[in-house]
This record gives structure tokens, sequence and C-alpha cells, in this order.
């Protein structure tokens, strides 16, 4: 395998390029409005119908709808969301060359393999930016609280304030946010002047959820709020949606209507559903064991689709080096990242699992595993096996998109 390990390197670069081409072009070529990008298409019409105020009252992603305000005043309303996606995937790609100091190009291809896979990166929706924002305040806490011995919070903290004004999805996070913020606060690795940049940046951004925060008492998000004559909620239609998953009366990874939902409360009574999502955990206490476990399933299976042998090779480092070191150290920060979300989504999510909310903890991980690979401390064996699994699956991902087109 060592003697093969140049061509199977060479091997992988030309197909996940090609890879990426040919996804590229089949993902930006579908029509407008695929899945939740027409959320957003509805939202930055409201906002040249309605203006930015009502916009605000009503619910918006106020960061990306700011980005791609100006691409929309020249570009088809989707395709300014999108490229305003590809853009912030660019300054990913800068933030890693510039401020992680990786130029090797077989990282990149790596992330591209992802990318490509994944497809939702092409389509206008917001989750680029809370991605993007979200490995770079991970990474940066990598680096504040394990490498540098002094640092700036500058950009830290405005990527933490991105992500909590992009969607409020990111309170799932709450947990490894608090563990990053006490590791940079225990590492003292910052100066008050720095705080400077990001206080002001927190404080516009209050500035600018006025509307909502008048009007709602709360910031202003994106919301796919159910119909207005609708009276349950998403947790009831997941919930709902797993014991139909169950029973055998839905297809895995659908839902049921909303008027199916209030069917069912109709003839099972009110509290037949858990009504939020904590109290779901405790409403029947098997069937959450057996979806946590089924989930971690299904996580692992299709994670490992989306980024290869990274996902079980770093989980295996991982939990050996927590066992090991028993403490958070730039050998276990990223694993134990990695491990917390798993747990979280799968116990807090009775219905399946979108694998889209761990766009930048796999991007993390894929950051993780390129170093441990760089300091040799993963054995090369794995690395040449994970690059012979992304090239099949490259090659299988290629086959699939041909199919469609």
């Amino acid at each position: 395998m060592g003697k093969l390990q140049p061509y199977l390197l060479w091997v992988f670069r030309v197909v996940v390029l090609l890879y990426t081409l040919i996804a590229g072009y089949f993902f930006l070529n579908r029509p407008a409005g695929i899945g939740d990008e027409d959320l957003f298409i509805s939202d930055l019409k409201y906002i040249q119908s309605d203006g930015w105020w009502a916009a605000i009252e009503k619910g918006i992603s106020l960061p990306y709808m700011l980005l791609s305000y100006l691409p929309a005043q020249f570009l088809d309303t989707h395709i300014a969301l999108r490229f305003i996606n590809i853009v912030l995937l660019l300054g990913l790609a800068g933030y890693f060359f510039y401020f992680r100091s990786i130029n090797k190009a077989d990282f990149y291809l790596l992330l591209l393999f992802f990318i490509s896979t994944v497809g939702y990166f092409y389509t206008g929706i917001n989750d680029t930016l809370l991605i993007v924002s979200s490995v770079i305040f991970f990474s940066e806490t990598y680096r504040l609280a394990f490498i540098a011995k002094k640092g700036t919070l500058a950009l830290w903290g405005t990527a933490l304030i991105i992500m909590f004004f992009t969607r409020s999805l990111t309170l799932i996070f709450l947990p490894v946010i608090v563990i990053s913020i006490f590791l940079v606060i225990k590492k003292g690795a910052f100066s008050k002047k720095t705080l400077l940049i990001p206080v002001l940046f927190f404080l516009t951004m209050i500035a600018l959820n006025l509307p909502a925060l008048q009007t709602n008492g709360g910031l202003s998000f994106d919301k796919k709020d159910p119909p207005q004559d609708v009276t349950v909620n998403w947790v009831q239609r997941q919930y709902l949606a797993q014991l139909m998953v169950n029973d055998g009366s839905l297809k895995n990874h659908k839902h049921p209507s909303w008027e199916q939902t209030m069917e069912y409360l109709d003839v099972h009574g009110e509290e037949a559903l858990p009504k939020g999502i904590l109290s779901g955990l405790f409403f029947d206490i098997g069937l959450t064991v057996k979806e946590f476990f089924k989930d971690l399933g299904e996580i692992l299976l299709y994670g490992s689709r989306q980024i290869g042998l990274i996902l079980p090779i770093m989980l295996f480092f991982g939990i050996q080096s927590l066992i090991k070191r028993k403490r958070i150290d730039r050998s276990t920060y990223i694993p134990l990242l990695l491990i917390m979300m798993m747990c979280i989504f799968a116990l807090i999510i009775i219905s399946y699992v979108e694998l889209r909310w761990f766009g930048s903890v796999f991007i993390m991980t894929i950051y993780g595993f390129w170093m441990l690979a760089e300091e040799e401390r993963i054995p090369k064996l794995l690395v040449t096996l994970n690059y012979a699994a992304m090239t099949l699956l490259s090659c299988y991902g290629i086959y699939g998109i041909l199919k469609v087109i």
C-alpha cells in the first residue's frame, strides 16, 4: 500500500476535482426555490417590496439578508443567494490559508469532497453562513486555547456573534460554545482592546434587531412557521413522524402533514404528543433511548458518506485520547466537539437528524484529521485508506449525479 500511495493520491486528486466540477454544475443549475431556498427568496422579495423594518418585524435571517441584498439588486434572487454562499466558501478557504497557514492542496480537496457530496452549500440558504462562522469560531477557540501564546478576540468574537444572529439553531450548540468560551477565558489569550470590535458589532446587530425586539420581544430569525390556522408545532409534527415511521404508516425521513398532526391530536387527545423539546425527551423514555442509538448509527453511517473514513477514525482516536488524557487539550477538543454534538442531536431529535446541522462539526473534524495526519499521529495506512474510500465515494457521487442529469 505504501508504494501505491503516490499513485492513489493522484487518482484521488483528479477524481475529486472532476466530482467538484460535476456537482457544482448540477447543484448550481437546479431550479430556484429548492427546499428552504424558497423561504430566503421570499424574504429578499419582502425586503424589496415592504422595506427592512417590516421584514425584520416579520422575521428574517438578518446577517444573511444583509449580505445577499446588494447582489439581489443585480442578479436573480436565487442566483444572488447562491453567489453569496460561493463567496462565503471562498472566504473559508482564505481563512484556512491565511490564518491557519494550510497551503497544501490536498486539505482543500478534502473540503471539496464534503462540499460536493452534501450539495447544500450551493443552495440559497443561510446554513452556509452559520457553518462558516461556526468553523471560524471553533478554529479560533482551538488556536487561542491551545496554540497561541497571545491572540485576539476580534475574529473569534465576531464569528460567535454572527452565529447567534444568523440562526436560532445556534442555541443547540450552546454546550460546546460555553466550553469553548471557558477554555479561551482560562487561557487568558486576549487583551481588553481586542474586545472593542466584537462589542461594537454586537451593539450594531442589537440595534438592527430593534423592530423585532419591539414587536415580538425577541431577535429576528427566519421562520418556517406553520399556517395560521394550524394549532400544532414542529416538535409535535416531528414526534408524530417517528411514531408513524415506527408503525409503518410513513416512510423514513418524511413528515406527516400539519393536518394529519392535528387530526392525530383530535383523535388521541391534546396530551398525546409532547409540546416542546424537553418534554419530548421524557414523554416516552423507552422511545427516547431507542431513537438515540438509532440516530447515532445513522449519523455515523451517513456522516461517513459525507467525510469518508475521517469520521470513524476521528471518533476512535478521539475516544482513545479522552479516556487516556481525561482533559480537554489540543488532542481532545475537536473530537469532544464531534462526540458532544452527535449525542446532543441524537438525543433531542426524536425524528430523523438532518446532517446539514453537522456542517461546521464535520469541517472541524476534517481539520482535526488533517492536523493529526500532518503530525503523523494517524498511521499512514489509515490516511491512504481514507483517500481510497473518498475516491470510490466520489465515483459513486458522479454516477448518481449523471443518472439524474
